[in-house]
């Protein structure tokens, strides 16, 4: 997979994950669960980030 690839993917899942936690049923430790989920794929994005533009390729965007 390239940088692209892995990014779309984990943008994927944490607006899956975004769109889960609006669910008003879930219970408190459920939305704690999935609210560490989000912030654990945040940083996962920020270092995916990281490791692409330190390594010198250029920007996609």
């Amino acid at each position: 997979m390239d940088y692209r690839e892995v990014k779309d993917q984990l943008e994927e899942t944490k607006l899956k994950l975004m769109k889960k936690a609006k669910n008003p049923n879930l219970s408190p430790e459920e939305q704690e669960i999935i609210q560490n989920s989000i912030i654990n794929f945040e940083y996962i994005i920020e270092l995916t980030d990281m490791n692409h533009f330190e390594r010198g390729f250029e920007s996609d965007k």
